[in-house]
């Protein structure tokens, strides 16, 4: 849909059920520093270091396997006749940089994906809007916190609960599928103060890369669709689903990985690359496992980051 081309806007929250803000946010030229100008500002309460280490707690490794995805993404909704895809994605160990973003929405504990994004304030992950706002009516999630690289219950770079969540307006207000990404800042460890991106790496945003293009896709399923309980990757091409939306073609993308990153010129060696997506977007990612929808990366999506970096 994406209305109002020329200005568009950014709602910020704190994940403790305070109510959200709007803000008018200039949109950013291509010379432009990801830094926006802010208008009719109003910031909502963030999340303390008493509440975040209360968050870190509640995220038990019972808690955390008896999560359930926020999408029911499986083998047999939607279109059927349809045999699936060339490819499949394999499990492996995952990378520091892509994690589990566990929430509670409300109606239960949940899941996403989530990823380390290059940020000043070194705070900073992306996800799905869908996964930490409800959309129209709606508001935000509660108990946010991120563990890079989980993979069977381990956490080896430990528990971040969320500081501040951020989306754009035209989510917050109409469910916009075209704006369906959104950015969580975290709290910094206690034990040394070390922010996310300083202890395990960030990846850049790449924007207006066109439709098709190579990517590494990355997320965690749900364990009632895949048992193996480990992060998946895949290779594989996007291609246009509409003006603002891409989509790319792999097996195995059950609910869970609402918020994997789609990785340009992705490096095995650091683990790193460029976002050029998040799974999400129309039908909320999609509506089958091997058919995934990502809502196109352009300006809107640097000044959401932006903002969210100078209110981290």
């Amino acid at each position: 849909m994406r209305l109002g081309r020329v200005r568009h806007w950014v709602t910020v929250g704190s994940v403790c059920g305070v109510a959200a803000a709007t803000f008018g946010v200039a949109v950013l030229t291509e010379e432009d520093p990801p830094v926006v100008r802010i208008q009719q500002t109003a910031v909502s309460n963030a999340v303390s270091a008493v509440a975040a280490r209360d968050v870190e707690s509640y995220w038990t490794p019972e808690r955390m396997a008896k999560a359930a995805p926020v999408t029911g993404r499986d083998s047999t909704s939607g279109r059927t006749g349809v045999a699936g895809a060339a490819r499949t994605a394999t499990t492996y160990d995952g990378v520091r940089t892509v994690g589990a973003l566990f929430f509670n929405n409300g109606a239960g504990d949940r899941y996403c994906t989530g990823v380390v994004v290059a940020s000043r304030s070194k705070m900073l992950i992306l996800t799905a809007a869908h996964c930490i706002h409800g959309g129209r009516g709606k508001g935000y999630a509660r108990k946010v916190a991120f563990v890079p690289q989980y993979d069977r219950g381990r956490r080896p770079f430990g528990t971040w609960p969320a500081r501040r969540l951020f989306v754009h307006r035209l989510w917050a207000t109409q469910s916009d599928p075209d704006v369906d990404y959104g950015v969580v800042s975290l709290h910094p460890r206690p034990s040394d103060k070390r922010r996310i991106q300083q202890v395990v790496g960030s990846n850049r945003i790449a924007i207006n890369r066109g439709y098709v293009n190579t990517v590494y896709v990355t997320g965690y399923p749900r364990i009632r669709s895949d048992r193996r309980d480990r992060p998946i990757r895949c290779w594989t091409r996007t291609s246009r689903h509409s003006r603002f939306q891409i989509r790319m073609e792999c097996n195995g993308f059950y609910g869970g990985t609402s918020g994997s990153p789609w990785l340009l010129n992705f490096n095995s060696s650091t683990g790193t690359g460029y976002i050029n997506g998040v799974l999400g977007g129309y039908l909320a990612g999609g509506d089958v496992h091997w058919r995934s929808y990502a809502a196109y990366f352009d300006k809107d999506i640097m000044s959401l980051r932006g903002y969210a970096d100078n209110h981290a």
